[in-house]
Order: C-alpha cells, then sequence, then structure tokens
C-alpha cells in the first residue's frame, strides 16, 4: 500500500460511488455526499462528470481528459501527484480506468471501457485484481456486436453505395467520442469524393483529438443557422438527433439526405424506428456482453461490482459462473467492505 493509501484517503469514483481507505479495510459506498480527498475523471462524457465534487476537491484524470472536461464546462483542478494507476480503457480520447493498490490487492475500476477500440484509442491489458468495478452498459449476454472488422465493412459499403447513388447523408454520433471514431473510419472513403461537413460541437472535439495527435482530417462547419448545403451528395457529421426533428425533416424534404445514426444501441430492434433514422449501425465505443467477459477472465478478481446498464443481469451471469458478484446502482445508499 502507498503512503498515502496508509493514512487512510477516499476517492469519489466519477458520480456515483466512494472507495474509503483506512486502517487496511476498503470500503465502497454508494451516494455518498461525504468530503473527498479525490475525484476520478475516467472520461469527459457528461453522465461521468460531477460539477459540485469537481469544485471541491482534487480530480484524478488524464491531459485529454481535463482540456475536454474543461470545454464541457467542468472547473477542475488536476492533482498533480495521486497514490493511483491510470490505465488506458479504449472508450474515448483521454479515457481511463483507476487502479487502487491495497494491502488486500488490487481494487479496479473500468469506467466504460471498450476490448475493440478504434485505431488510436487505446485499451491497457489489466492487471489480476482482488476488486473488479466494472460498468455493465451491455452486460445482457444478448448484446454482442458483430466482429469489428465486418462491421466496419458494412459500413464503407453501405456509405459508398449511398455516395454512387448520388445521395447525401446526415452521419449521426454523440458529439464526443463516436462522431471522431466514425470520422476516422470514413475519412479515407469520402475524402475527395463528396463534400464533408461538421456540426460546430464536433467541430470543437475533432481540434482536440487532432491536439493528442489522432488524425481527423478537416472539414467544413456547418451551422443551420448561417450555411446551406449544396445539392447533390455531401457528408454531414451531426449530433445524434431524433431525425423527426424540425431541421432534419427540413434536410430530408430539401435534400433527400440520407440519416444513418453510428450506436450500440441499434443492436435492440427498436432503436431505428424510435430514432427516425434510414439506417443504424451498432459501432460502439463500449464493450459487449463478451468483451465485458474478457475484463472480467484477464482481471480475475475474487469480488465484482457491476454498475450501469445492466449490472442486475450481467452480476447473474457472473454468478452462475462461480463469480462473487453484486449489482449496484448511483441511487443506492449502501455499503460493501472489500
Amino acid at each position: 500500500m502507498s503512503a498515502a493509501c496508509s493514512k487512510g484517503f477516499s476517492v469519489k469514483l466519477d458520480r456515483f460511488a466512494t472507495i474509503r481507505l483506512r486502517e487496511g479495510e476498503a470500503l465502497l459506498k454508494i451516494g455518498s455526499d461525504e468530503a473527498l480527498n479525490y475525484l476520478f475523471i475516467s472520461h469527459a462524457h457528461f453522465d461521468h462528470l460531477g460539477k459540485s465534487d469537481a469544485r471541491r476537491t482534487l480530480a484524478v484524470c488524464s491531459e485529454e481528459t481535463l482540456l475536454l472536461s474543461t470545454l464541457r464546462g467542468l472547473e477542475v483542478k488536476r492533482a498533480e501527484q495521486n497514490p493511483f494507476i491510470l490505465l488506458d480503457s479504449g472508450h474515448i480520447l483521454g479515457s481511463k480506468a483507476l487502479l487502487v493498490e491495497t494491502d488486500m490487492g488490487g481494487i479496479l475500476y473500468t469506467g466504460d471501457v471498450n476490448t475493440s477500440p478504434v485505431e488510436s484509442i487505446p485499451r491497457q491489458r489489466f492487471p489480476r485484481v482482488h476488486t473488479l468495478i466494472i460498468e455493465s452498459n451491455y452486460g445482457r449476454p444478448s448484446l454482442v456486436f458483430p466482429p469489428r472488422r465486418q462491421l466496419i465493412g458494412e459500413i464503407v459499403d453501405y456509405v459508398s453505395e449511398t455516395v454512387r447513388k448520388g445521395r447525401p447523408m446526415v452521419l449521426m454520433g454523440y458529439p464526443l467520442g463516436k462522431s471522431q471514431h466514425v470520422q476516422m473510419v470514413l475519412d479515407p472513403v469520402l475524402q475527395g469524393v463528396v463534400e464533408t461537413y461538421v456540426s460546430p460541437s464536433i467541430a470543437e472535439y475533432n481540434n482536440v483529438y487532432r491536439l493528442f495527435s489522432v488524425g481527423i482530417r478537416g472539414k467544413k462547419v456547418f451551422t443551420p443557422q448561417s450555411s446551406e448545403l449544396p445539392d447533390g451528395s455531401w457528408a454531414l457529421y451531426y449530433p445524434n438527433v431524433s431525425g423527426r426533428n424540425a431541421f432534419m425533416q427540413l434536410v430530408k424534404r430539401k435534400y433527400g439526405a440520407v440519416f444513418i445514426s453510428f450506436s450500440g444501441r441499434s443492436l435492440f430492434n427498436w432503436y431505428s424506428e424510435a430514432l427516425g433514422v434510414d439506417k443504424a449501425f451498432p459501432l460502439s465505443d463500449h464493450a459487449d456482453f463478451n468483451g465485458l467477459m474478457e475484463i472480467v477472465r484477464e482481471t480475475s478478481p475474487e469480488r465484482v461490482f457491476t454498475v450501469h446498464g445492466f449490472p442486475e443481469e450481467f452480476s447473474r451471469e457472473l454468478r452462475r459462473l462461480g463469480y462473487d458478484s453484486k449489482p449496484i446502482r448511483p441511487s443506492m445508499e449502501a455499503s460493501f467492505r472489500l
């Protein structure tokens, strides 16, 4: 155990739980607002940023996450030194898992994690630990993505065929992370073939990716209030919004654009119709069920806590395989000794 650990300390895991170590004892406390020593920010998506915690404690995060979080309005002071190990989680630029070393063994919190990341977004192999706290966004056995190479081939074929037909496209994904990863896949296909545009929010995050040497090509910035799209074929990278909202319906009527969404949620049968898109691909920045199981086997934990997504279902599957596993949710008021 490090010197900081031996004196006792606490660290908030994103927004939902606090690990407290004191006199060799580890406690996982859910829903606690007590004073903290550190706030761990695994990555800069809004559902993992806690503004109230950030104002009153030191943040543990990557340099990339610090910059992206600042752009998203989080006022945070990053700890220059901390008693933790940060490991690349493969989710988005700068995403990290947190390893806390204790006398009883390691405690690993994965944050959002991806075992099949896109190029330039690293994922380190995790060590064996005593306790694993793992996100379970796709923790149902039925939630399995197609092989990454096969899926990208299908995406490239569909987009290329749409270009061949002379149809414009709106390529929709979450502005931070997903949209950059889709561009990394499609830039070689579209650049020099059709004019490409991005929304202002996506362009802002593109600049940060390029700052850290992730190759995303430059594009024209499009705003509905001040820009016109040309007739003929083009591609617009846009946030994942409903195809039925007023702007999207205008684009559909005026240009005959094809709406293509990129989300792991497209595994669900209802997704495309509910979002109002023409095509959806399950390109995800999260591990699917098989990927989550890969992490459990990799870390070989004595105890597993599951969080987010389908924690009950994933814990049930792990118990069926002989693991000591419990689900936890942010709304719970409970403590677990690790």
